[in-house]
């Protein structure tokens, strides 16, 4: 009989194998992946029957060698669709009371202060003078990332990871770098893309866009460090049009 494999291997920490379009193999590229899958496999378990929506539920956890696998949540990227469900799956995410769970909570500034050093070596001498300006002052808002009540997030929901299926919210996938952080980081891509409209408080849409600014920045730096041209030319095109 003949079996259908799709292979997804744009994943910086992790490549994802599809079998027939029902299964999920995802397997850590390095040691930094086996943490985030450990971690998931802590995490979701708990989180899933507080949420509105699925995540992946790990049938199998290999730990000689690290790879998970779990059915497929079928669906398509979110655009714009079901704005009311992404906002009742935040508002269940940023609720959910994770003190008796193994999440990193880590001291939030700490993180983009180191980003912002490697950044200023790796990424500004790519810019020319008025966007290096630029690209200094939006490091030092790094600073202001401060007031907010820590939630867990899941800290990287772009497109991809939000699955829609017949216009509505049904799922979140690649929770790798779930934590204890800032609420707003969740907002990011959401504020300043598909739902600009939304009715939130004006510090959390002031921090969204600083995660937002900063986005691309995390792809060209990891294009320079993996020597990967098509991440430097598209994070680069990124920092700049944000700027």
């Amino acid at each position: 009989m003949e079996r259908f494999l799709a292979e997804n291997d744009d994943g910086w920490d992790f490549k994802v194998l599809v079998l027939e379009n029902t299964w999920v193999l995802r397997v850590p590229r390095g040691k930094l992946g086996i943490e985030e899958l450990a971690k998931e496999a802590r995490l979701l378990p708990a989180l899933a029957p507080a949420l509105p929506v699925e995540v992946p539920r790990f049938e199998h956890v290999s730990r000689e060698p690290w790879f998970v696998v779990y059915r497929l949540i079928e669906g398509e990227p979110l655009r714009d669709e079901d704005p009311d469900g992404v906002r009742a799956f935040l508002e269940a995410l940023h609720s959910f009371d994770a003190s008796a769970l193994d999440v990193p909570r880590p001291e939030w500034r700490d993180i983009y202060r180191r980003h912002a050093e490697d950044w200023r070596r790796l990424v500004l001498p790519l810019l020319d003078a008025d966007e290096r300006r630029s690209g200094e002052a939006l490091l030092e808002e790094i600073e202001t990332l401060t007031g907010y009540e820590p939630a867990l997030v899941h800290c990287d929901l772009g497109p991809s990871h939000l699955i829609c299926r017949d216009a509505r919210l049904v799922g979140v996938i690649d929770w790798a770098d779930a934590k204890i952080g800032d609420p707003a980081i969740d907002y990011a891509w959401l504020l300043n893309a598909p739902f600009p409209d939304w009715n939130v408080d004006d510090e959390l849409r002031r921090r969204a866009l600083v995660y937002h600014r900063l986005g691309p920045w995390h792809e060209l730096d990891y294009g320079i460090r993996t020597e990967q041209p098509q991440w430097v030319e598209s994070g680069l095109e990124g920092v700049r049009s944000r700027l």
